[in-house]
């Protein structure tokens, strides 16, 4: 049998060097660990949304605003067939991880895709419903999703943490305050839910009595249309500073739908959700509505084609502005006031100013075949998709503020149709979908070059 190597002098010298300081490493570890948990609770863990595109709309006020910078060496990293047509803008998660919704036939309607690569980190076959709803995603990469009769949250490896029977199909949902999601659902009904136990933290809310739990898709078609069976036919418009939201809502038995302003606000030491007003809007609403950065003012699209700005406070009418038609009926509004609504396909760009009491067009691009929803950027320029001139394939474009002039085109190869919107990563990332089933994911050019 082999005698066993001696230990050499020198290594056992250099072991004996570091076992005081593998110990110290340690017992500090330890310290700061049992220094955090002993703390006065000053490290809030509660979930919010995360930073990036988290939700619907890209944040609580349905605004399609970004403040991350785009970088200047912007190229397509990679692009992915969904399966299926996607109808629901994207997500990005504050680790650039994208979230997906989308009509399959079978196999994953949900998918969250790697930045990297557009691999998969997870996927999941989901019920009717999913394919209208954008992801909720919090600050530890949890999304938040939700399918006829039900309300999902999943952790970040994609298990399912917990579950919330809903009456109708839930749309995509919102951060009213750190660890309570706000849920609304196409049959009228409210949830103001604990993320991390699924229990209420404000008694439920059905805004009509004609509810059908035993058809959770009773009224689900009328929603395309903003009909009266679907009385919440998209996402909520959330103000966290005054906790409050507002909602495109048809109430029962009326002629149209009115934007519907509700509080959450604790009174006696429990939050209730209450109704604080309602404003008629001519022709009644259409599409979600979408809260200012201030949280003063409500913007709405009418089926008359106009866009209409509401008093916050108050839902007194401050300014109405003919689009020349509702369109995809959603926007992006800038923290300054600018604004792009979303035309039909194929409408020319157009960027409008809320001026306070009245509405102006600041300019528009009828060179541009617009087939997207719009963001407006931190850096006062604004992304869109176009269709290419002369053809069916479609190209992301950013362009200046100031002038509408074109900064920069990016291709999208195999591409035809139209875009469900251009969502912003953290770190200026740009995730786009076709509305046929096929992601595109821009990045740098030199971080995808240092992988």
């Amino acid at each position: 049998m082999a005698a066993a190597a001696p230990i050499r002098e020198g290594a056992r010298t250099e072991k004996a060097r570091r076992t005081p300081l593998i110990v110290a490493t340690i017992l500090a570890s330890v310290v700061a660990v049992l220094v955090t948990s002993c703390s006065d609770g000053h490290i809030d863990i509660r979930s919010v949304a995360s930073a990036g595109w988290s939700s619907y709309g890209g944040n609580a006020a349905n605004s399609n605003f970004a403040y991350p910078a785009v970088p200047d060496d912007l190229e397509l990293s990679w692009t992915r067939p969904t399966g299926g047509p996607v109808t629901a803008p994207l997500t990005i998660s504050g680790n650039g991880n994208v979230g997906v919704t989308s009509n399959t036939a079978n196999g994953c309607n949900l998918l969250i895709l790697d930045p990297r690569n557009g691999r998969k980190n997870f996927c999941k076959r989901m019920r009717a419903g999913t394919e209208v709803n954008s992801l909720l995603v919090d600050q530890y990469d949890q999304p938040y999703v939700g399918e006829e009769s039900m309300f999902l949250a999943f952790n970040a490896g994609g298990a399912i943490r917990w579950r919330m029977p809903v009456i109708g199909v839930p749309l995509s949902a919102k951060f009213a305050a750190p660890g309570e999601v706000l849920v609304a659902s196409t049959q009228g009904q409210l949830l103001l839910l604990n993320s991390q136990t699924s229990e209420f933290t404000a008694p439920e809310v059905r805004l009509r009595s004609d509810l059908n739990p035993d058809d959770p898709t009773f009224g689900f078609g009328e929603c395309v249309t903003n009909g009266p069976r679907c009385p919440i036919p998209a996402p909520p418009a959330v103000d966290t500073a005054h906790e409050r939201f507002f909602l495109n809502f048809w109430p029962q038995g009326a002629i149209a739908s009115q934007i519907r302003a509700m509080s959450y606000r604790a009174e006696d030491g429990a939050r209730t959700m209450r109704e604080i007003w309602q404003a008629d809007v001519p022709g009644g609403v259409i599409g979600p509505p979408t809260l200012s950065a201030d949280g003063s003012t409500v913007y709405a699209f009418s089926r008359l084609g106009q866009i209409v700005a509401l008093d916050a406070a108050s839902g007194t009418t401050r300014w109405t502005y003919d689009n020349g038609g509702h369109g995809f009926a959603t926007m992006t509004v800038s923290p300054d006031g600018l604004i792009i609504p979303t035309g039909v396909l194929g409408a020319p760009l157009t960027l409008l100013r809320d001026a306070g009491d009245h509405a102006e067009q600041v300019w528009q691009r009828q060179d541009l075949a617009v087939v997207s929803l719009s963001t407006l950027t931190d850096a006062g320029t604004a992304w869109t998709v176009i269709r290419d001139e002369g053809q069916d394939s479609l190209s992301l474009i950013e362009v200046s503020t100031d002038d509408g002039s074109t900064q920069r085109t990016l291709g999208l190869p195999e591409s035809v149709g139209f875009t469900t919107g251009v969502s912003v990563s953290p770190s200026g990332q740009i995730a786009t979908a076709t509305n046929i089933g096929k992601v595109y994911f821009f990045d740098s050019k030199q971080s995808m070059e240092s992988r």
